[in-house]
């Protein structure tokens, strides 16, 4: 006899930043969703920073090593790749601040045309979100009001990637799970009245010292993973954080339900 299933399943992916994503991390993060058999009532929310937009950095990119149609033809397949796992389940995105360098560019140089622009350049139709029935959504977004995602860029001023998960979760006194900083964090405060609240910080599934210029930083201190969230009709949820562990042989292994994992 099947066992009734008494909860639902939330995949939160960020940080991919194609073309420059992490391929063994993205294989395993992508033979994790296959595994997870998502039905009807789950969930994939793709938390910004999907594609990179290199070639309209504001920080002097090569432009002689990139090229925005393949960031973006690369980014619709990997969608395609990602529906066909999932072909019953909600698909969510919402922008990170390198969706948002578009937009940007176009304020800068073509502010008369912004109008125009801004839909005909707008991510979900240069991603065709239509097409894979992805639904365009804005930061904080909630499936129950009772755990916010957000990018992560959202809050001003925070630049530092200590106390990720602190920071947010005492800016916005809410359950909160964001990406943007590329590392893992988590933090949990108690209520006057005993009650809980999470902060949590997804890793990435990127690789960027494949930039043309090289890693922002001397070293890649950035931590590969995703994060899955369990959640009951009435609202209780567990947070599973699935860290990627890189291995000898320069790819990753994780356990995760008893499997194990490596590329």
């Amino acid at each position: 006899m099947m066992k009734k299933k008494t909860h639902t399943r939330t995949v939160f992916i960020s940080d991919i930043h194609i073309p420059y994503q992490d391929k063994k991390a993205l294989q395993i993060a992508m033979e994790l969703i296959k595994d997870l058999k998502l039905q009807e009532q789950d969930n994939i929310i793709i938390g910004g920073d999907l594609v990179d937009y290199y070639p309209i950095s504001s920080f002097s990119p090569d432009l002689t090593s990139s090229n925005i149609d393949l960031e973006l033809f690369e980014a619709v397949e990997w969608l395609n790749e990602l529906r066909k796992l999932a072909p019953n389940s909600d698909i969510y995105f919402f922008e990170g601040n390198h969706e948002q360098r578009m937009q940007k560019k176009i304020m800068s140089c073509v502010s008369s045309l912004a109008p125009f622009l801004k839909n005909r350049l707008s991510i979900k139709e240069l991603l065709e979100f239509k097409k894979f029935q992805i639904r365009l959504v804005k930061t904080p977004f909630s499936l129950n009001k009772k755990l916010f995602y957000l990018h992560g860029h959202e809050k001003k001023g925070f630049i530092t990637p200590k106390h990720i998960a602190n920071v947010n979760l005492m800016y916005y006194n809410r359950n909160v799970i964001v990406g943007h900083h590329h590392r893992f964090d988590m933090s949990v405060a108690t209520q006057l009245d005993g009650s809980l609240l999470g902060g949590w910080a997804n890793g990435c599934l990127a690789d960027l010292s494949q930039l043309p210029d090289g890693l922002y930083s001397s070293f890649d201190s950035t931590q590969r993973g995703l994060t899955i969230v369990n959640t009951k009709a009435n609202g209780f949820f567990s947070v599973d954080q699935i860290l990627l562990l890189p291995n000898k042989q320069k790819g990753y292994e994780c356990l995760y339900n008893g499997k194990s994992y490596q590329a």
